[in-house]
């Protein structure tokens, strides 16, 4: 069963809503995690059943700990800002780090509601773990802190692609404001990353679920157009991840002053050792890295996702 869904008005856009997952414990819970998504696939990949009958936000919760995520606007079951119903142009690119900060401010304006005075731990995933990253190091919300298969600042060869063949400090002029992408797209990094290991390490029923959801939040869409298995898809992530292969930055860990627990499968190819070796370095904090035997990127959607779930609640209980 999927977990409750919210739709708060943006502060942000008023022609949009954010869709906010749930999951809250049978108990009063006295810790809250906020889950923040990455590129391409919104927060439906924390709520899949994949270990015990659990997702990653049952599971949380299970574990007396309120679990929350959220769409960033143009992903998912949020709105797209109007620009998105138009024909992709270049120019500025949707939803970049600082957009989605604002919808994660809207969303803890919620939780706050629901939970007064309860202690926040961020949990940011890929593209998010800059997001979550960002808050943590310019404010004090966060009461600990998950990098979960995050980027830093790293010049990873598959990011080569998104900058402008004649200077790697600006866009390829080719990336519009939004993307159109094909189902056989989503989950293409998966795919890689599994290789030989899919049949064992992914059940096919899993993915089947993640692309009829993924497929489903913009099937009007799709269907109004002709579009029929397309999503559209913000690329303010692509100007963030360039920034990333420049080795510029979202947020300093340096600047980072709860505990911080990061955590990567070691198959994962966006998040590579060598960059999460600089987040080590650079924290100052009291921090603590976990790598997971044979794990992709999206380790949390695997048959062994229960040891990211598990390393979660200690982290946070402890």
């Amino acid at each position: 069963m999927l977990s409750q869904i919210n739709y708060l008005q943006s502060s942000a856009d008023v022609n949009c809503k954010i869709a906010v997952r749930s999951g809250l414990p049978k108990i009063q819970a006295e810790s809250v995690v906020l889950i923040l998504h990455g590129a391409t696939l919104p927060s439906i990949i924390f709520d899949l059943a994949v270990f015990e009958g659990h997702s990653m936000l049952s599971y949380i919760a299970e574990n007396g700990i309120a679990a929350y995520s959220l769409d960033y606007r143009g992903y998912g079951l949020s709105s797209k800002p109007i620009e998105m119903d138009s024909p992709p142009v270049a120019g500025n690119l949707l939803i970049t780090h600082i957009d989605a900060v604002v919808d994660v401010h809207d969303v803890l304006k919620f939780i706050n509601e629901q939970h007064p005075g309860k202690p926040i731990v961020f949990c940011g995933f890929s593209w998010g773990s800059t997001i979550a990253g960002y808050i943590a190091s310019t404010t004090n919300l966060a009461k600990k802190l998950i990098l979960l298969g995050p980027v830093y600042s790293y010049k990873n060869p598959q990011w080569l692609e998104l900058a402008n063949p004649n200077d790697n400090t600006n866009l390829n002029p080719a990336i519009k404001n939004y993307r159109i992408a094909l189902r056989e797209r989503w989950c293409g990094l998966w795919d890689r990353e599994l290789a030989s290991n899919q049949i064992f390490w992914r059940d096919p029923k899993v993915l089947e679920e993640l692309l009829n959801h993924v497929e489903k939040s913009d099937s009007n869409w799709a269907n109004l157009t002709g579009k029929i298995s397309c999503i559209r898809i913000p690329t303010g992530v692509l100007a963030d991840a360039l920034r990333v292969y420049n080795q510029n930055p979202i947020y300093d860990a340096s600047k980072i002053t709860c505990p911080t627990l990061v955590l990567r499968g070691d198959h994962d190819s966006a998040s590579l050792a060598a960059d999460v070796s600089g987040i080590i370095n650079t924290l100052t904090c009291h921090k603590q890295l976990i790598n997971v035997d044979n794990a992709t990127h999206y380790g949390i959607l695997e048959r062994g996702a229960g040891r990211f779930f598990k390393a979660i609640i200690d982290f946070i209980n402890h």
